[in-house]
């Protein structure tokens, strides 16, 4: 059960500062946003991405938000500053009627084989759950069972999605494999766990800019401080600002929700 709007709210009403990287006329916008809607998080802006992972490594800021900085730079300079190897990502979605969804890995070099996408994952779930959180994974492959015989990348990708889901139950989570069928994960499950990077990358694209859903932004799962990467294209940050806010008070009280 993902309560995204519950989230939000805790975000509206935490007193947490949070840094974003957007021009001055889009800082000022959004917190005009904030304050109409009664949320009363401090909102702080940033030029550059070194000084916006700086400021979150040194607690200056509760939270960040990437804004409207460059992926590459952001990327690289959060590796730096907190001696990471590889970032993780995932992606929060809502349909057209307002269901959530997470979706990873949504970077076109994460998840690159399944050992990757399995930390990615369980990085998740832990990250998630002071918000009281038990999402129903559903993994996806590049083919159904009767498949196999029609490539080797198609069998490959259909036996890591068996072994991810069976690693996955193994840890007690909830956890099927839905083959190439993403229509049906989507019904059912409460995250979707692309075949790779790549293609978790064209399903966000697809999803978002096409299919009309709202991307709230796609926190780093790996960083113990709370990042929250954002697509450029996006006009109004109000909604990726408050979901900052709201992981960064799940962590300060440890959990709430249902």
């Amino acid at each position: 059960m993902i309560d995204l709007q519950g989230l939000l709210a805790h975000g509206c009403k935490a007193r947490n500062t949070v840094g974003i990287g957007v021009p001055e006329p889009l800082l000022f916008s959004t917190q005009e946003a904030l304050r109409k809607n009664g949320c009363e998080v401090k909102l702080v802006g940033f030029g550059g991405s070194k000084e916006l992972a700086k400021a979150l490594h040194e607690g200056e800021i509760d939270a960040a938000v990437r804004g409207t900085l460059g992926s590459s730079a952001v990327m690289a300079d959060l590796r730096n500053v907190f001696s990471l190897k590889e970032i993780m990502r995932v992606a929060l979605l809502g349909d057209p009627e307002g269901k959530p969804l997470l979706l990873a890995p949504v970077g076109i070099d994460e998840g690159k084989d399944m050992m990757a996408r399995l930390e990615l994952v369980r990085s998740a779930v832990v990250y998630l759950s002071p918000l009281g959180w038990n999402p129903s994974i559903g993994v996806l492959s590049k083919g159904r069972a009767e498949d196999a015989d029609r490539g080797e990348e198609i069998r490959a990708s259909i036996a890591d999605g068996e072994n991810i889901v069976q690693k996955l139950r193994g840890d007690g989570l909830d956890a099927a494999h839905h083959s190439i069928l993403i229509e049906d994960a989507a019904k059912t499950c409460d995250m979707i766990v692309a075949p790779d990077g790549i293609s978790g990358n064209l399903m966000f694209r697809t999803l978002h800019f096409l299919g009309g859903w709202k991307a709230y932004g796609a926190p780093v799962v790996n960083l113990t401080k709370v990042f929250v990467d954002t697509s450029r294209a996006k006009a109004d940050f109000t909604d990726s600002v408050l979901l900052a806010a709201g992981l960064a008070e799940a962590r300060r009280v440890r959990r709430f929700g249902p």
